[in-house]
């Protein structure tokens, strides 16, 4: 047990000193070379360097060819962007979503897209004691989900066959589309109606209703959704459930410049 934990300790320790040297970084306009980085933190040079390189490599810092000076990188910045897209739409969304729940009385949730999967990044729980819950930051495939079908169905037609054709398709459920010839037809219907809905295809007995999130520029950037036990969904009427989404989602991407044509 002693070994695990010192194992993990030397783990963060890296990490730690990782962020430290990001942060000395941060604060050099003219960049900082390897024994300067070495000497203000007191690391080791080897140690320094193979953090430096480990970093220089993913583009989180980058280094002058001529100084030899490193300092924050393009891919941080791109991090940070992200990061902060995302974490001012769920800001933005967070009302939205909470109506949205108290109306239908089920989880709602605010999804991105993430390479081929989506990102959940904000949630209003409902209160029912079974419900759905899915952690935020949690990520789930893009052609099984509501939000997922909701957001690529909006894409460019490019887009979506470079996306279809790294889709590692697997069959969830008996209702899990598995073939991008399908899942083309999928979109097409989608993208007519104007909302997505996953029919227990990720999960039996999961039910989800998606609908897209526009920004300003027309682009669609996110989707909000509706899940719940199926049992319940169908329980109640479907047609309400799909308006009030649809309905969320059209007045979040109005809050973010979009007008609907």
């Amino acid at each position: 047990m002693d070994s695990i934990n010192e194992k993990n300790t030397k783990t963060i320790g890296s990490v730690i000193k990782a962020v430290e040297i990001l942060e000395e970084l941060a604060e050099s306009e003219e960049g900082l070379g390897l024994t300067e980085i070495s000497n203000r933190l007191n690391y080791g040079v080897s140690a320094t360097y193979h953090i430096l390189n480990t970093l220089k490599l993913h583009n989180i810092i980058e280094q002058n060819k001529k100084t030899k000076k490193y300092r924050i990188g393009v891919g941080l910045f791109r991090i940070s962007s992200k990061a902060k897209s995302q974490y001012s739409l769920a800001n933005l969304a967070m009302p939205f979503l909470d109506k949205l729940r108290a109306i239908v009385d089920e989880t709602s949730n605010l999804l991105v897209l993430d390479g081929n999967e989506v990102l959940y990044i904000a949630q209003s729980e409902s209160t029912k004691l079974l419900k759905m819950f899915t952690q935020l930051g949690a990520k789930a495939p893009l052609y099984c989900t509501g939000g997922g079908k909701a957001i690529l169905a909006y894409k460019p037609l490019s887009f979506q066959e470079l996306a279809l054709s790294k889709i590692n398709f697997q069959k969830y459920t008996e209702n899990t589309i598995v073939t991008a010839d399908e899942m083309r037809k999928e979109l097409e219907t989608i993208k007519k109606q104007g909302y997505s809905i996953d029919n227990e295809e990720r999960e039996k007995g999961i039910t989800c209703v998606a609908a897209p999130i526009f920004d300003c520029y027309g682009e669609v950037i996110a989707a909000v959704s509706i899940s719940g036990p199926s049992y319940r969904i169908k329980e109640k009427d479907l047609n309400s459930i799909i308006s009030s989404v649809v309905l969320t989602a059209k007045k979040i991407s109005a809050n973010l410049g979009y007008a609907e044509k």
